[in-house]
C-alpha cells in the first residue's frame, strides 16, 4: 500500500532550500486561539515560509491574497483554524516534495482536507481522496472508529468521507462473513456507533462478492470442517476440531490454538501429511468420519 505521496515536480522543492538562493517572500504564521473569560489567548504554533508566486499559482484564494485588488500588505500571514503539521503539508504539496503519510492519523488527515477545500486545491483534495482510500485497518476497532470519524465529516466532506466509508465497507466485507454481520452490528448496540455500522453493512451489502483470503469461499467457512484434499494448501489457517475425538477430550491441550499449513505431502491424489506450525500432521482427514481440522478464517 502506497503512503507516500511522491513529488512531481522535484526542483520546485529546492526553492524550499535556504542554499539554492531564492529567498521566501511571505511567513504563515500558525495560531491557535482560546478564550479563558472575556481574553482572547493567541498561542503560535509554528511558522511556514514560502513564496507568494508560487502559493498563487497553486490556489486562486492565495492568487487573490497576494494579487488581488485587495491583496494583503504585509508579508507575515496568521492562519487560524488549521494546524501547523497540516499546512505544512499543504506546503509540501505545494512545492511538490514527498510526503510521508504513514503514522498520520484519519483526524489529521481531515485537518489537511479541510485547507484544500478552503483554499480551493482540488488536486490536494484528489490526493486526499486517494490516501483516505489506503488508510491501514488493522481490526475491528480500527474498521469502526475510523468509519465513526468519517460518517461525522460526512456532511462538510462528502466525496472523501464516501471513499473512507467504501474502504472501511471493503474491509467489513473480507474480514466479517455475513453469517456473522448481524451479531457484530448487535455487539455495537449502545455504543453510539449504531448509525455507522448500518452504514458499513449497507454498503458492503451491495458490493461485490469476494471470495474468503483464507478458505477461498464466497461464504467464508470459518469453524466448519476442513473436507478434501484439494483444501489443505500451504498458507490455510486452521485449527483442531474439538469435536473430533482424534485430538482427545475436547480438543486437547491445544484446543484454540491456529495454525498454519507449512508443506503438503501428496501421492497419486492421496494425502500422505499435512505439516503445519506446531509440528502437527494429519492422516487421513478424517477421524471416525469427523473432519480432524477447522477453518480458522477470522
Amino acid at each position: 500500500m502506497e503512503t507516500i505521496t511522491k513529488g512531481k515536480l522535484a526542483r520546485l522543492s529546492l526553492l524550499q532550500d535556504p542554499a539554492y538562493g531564492v529567498p521566501s517572500d511571505v511567513t504563515f504564521q500558525i495560531i491557535r486561539v482560546t478564550n479563558e473569560g472575556t481574553a482572547e489567548i493567541r498561542e503560535v504554533l509554528g511558522d511556514v515560509t514560502g513564496h507568494k508566486l508560487v502559493f498563487a499559482a497553486a490556489s486562486s484564494v492565495f492568487r487573490d491574497e497576494f494579487f488581488g485588488g485587495l491583496k494583503e500588505t504585509t508579508d507575515v500571514i496568521p492562519v487560524k483554524e488549521t494546524t501547523y503539521e497540516a499546512f505544512e503539508k499543504m506546503m509540501f504539496f505545494i512545492y511538490s516534495k514527498d510526503i510521508d503519510w504513514s503514522g498520520v492519523t484519519v483526524p489529521e488527515m481531515y485537518d489537511v482536507v479541510n485547507l484544500a477545500e478552503k483554499y480551493i486545491m482540488p488536486e490536494l483534495m484528489d490526493e486526499m481522496t486517494k490516501q483516505m482510500e489506503n488508510v491501514p485497518l488493522a481490526n475491528n476497532d480500527d474498521l469502526l472508529n475510523i468509519a465513526h470519524t468519517a460518517t461525522q465529516f460526512n456532511h462538510l466532506f462528502p466525496d472523501v468521507s464516501s471513499a473512507l466509508l467504501l474502504s472501511c465497507a471493503k474491509f467489513l466485507q473480507k474480514t466479517i462473513p455475513p453469517s456473522a454481520q448481524l451479531q457484530f452490528a448487535i455487539d455495537q448496540s449502545g455504543t453510539g456507533k449504531e448509525v455507522t455500522v448500518l452504514q458499513l453493512l449497507s454498503l458492503a451489502k451491495d458490493l461485490p462478492a469476494v471470495e474468503c483470503s483464507n478458505c477461498g469461499n464466497v461464504e467464508c467457512k470459518d469453524g466448519q470442517g476442513v473436507v478434501g484434499i484439494d483444501k489443505f494448501t500451504v498458507g490455510l489457517k486452521l485449527r483442531g476440531n474439538k469435536s473430533c475425538a482424534y485430538w482427545g477430550d475436547n480438543g486437547g491441550p491445544n484446543a484454540g490454538k491456529v495454525h498454519t499449513v507449512k508443506r503438503v505431502s501428496k501421492n497419486e491424489n492421496t494425502l500422505l501429511t499435512v505439516h503445519v506450525t506446531g509440528g502437527f500432521y494429519c492422516d487421513p482427514i478424517v477421524w471416525q468420519n469427523i473432519p480432524k481440522f477447522r477453518y480458522s478464517c477470522i
